[in-house]
Parts: structure tokens; C-alpha cells; sequence
């Protein structure tokens, strides 16, 4: 696995079942693959599916946090000093 692999990718993995990364690997090599006159081909290579495969996958997790954290609570209408911590903690 590739050591940017985002942190849900990598409790994916770590959990035994396939990562996004592979899973779009599969979907890319079954679509690039070609039979022709009882051969079988595949354009382009492996090599480089794998590496659109891992960037793809980067790109989805980078989107999905990005929508995950607009999801998120807002602060509106509050602004929190330092000061206003400290007297919290006299209490």
C-alpha cells in the first residue's frame, strides 16, 4: 500500500478487506483488457492502472473529508478567547 494512503484506506486494509485503491484497479484492468485472435492484451499496462488507481483513490478520500468536514458543526455567532478557557478552568 502507498505510505500517503489516507488513514481510512489504511484501517480498510487493516481491517482484511481490499482497499478503494484495489477495488478501482480490478474495475480498470476488466475495462482495459482486450482479447484479440485468441490472445489476450491489456492497454494500457498494469503498472500504470496501478498508479491511476492509487491517485484516484487519494482523490476520493481527499474529497470525502473535505465534504465530511462542510458537514460539520458551524461555530456561528460564538468566538472563543483564550481568557474565556482560563476562567473555566478556576471553576
Amino acid at each position: 500500500m502507498n505510505e500517503s494512503a489516507p488513514p481510512a484506506a489504511a484501517a480498510a486494509k487493516a481491517a482484511g478487506g481490499p482497499d478503494l485503491a484495489e477495488l478501482i484497479y480490478v474495475e480498470l484492468i476488466g475495462r482495459a483488457f482486450m482479447r484479440v485472435e485468441n490472445a489476450a492484451s491489456v492497454k494500457p499496462d498494469g503498472a500504470t492502472l496501478a498508479k491511476l488507481s492509487l491517485d484516484l483513490a487519494a482523490a476520493y478520500f481527499k474529497e470525502k473529508q473535505a465534504s465530511l468536514a462542510a458537514l460539520g458543526p458551524k461555530n456561528v455567532g460564538y468566538e472563543m478567547q483564550l481568557d474565556d478557557l482560563a476562567k473555566w478552568d478556576k471553576k
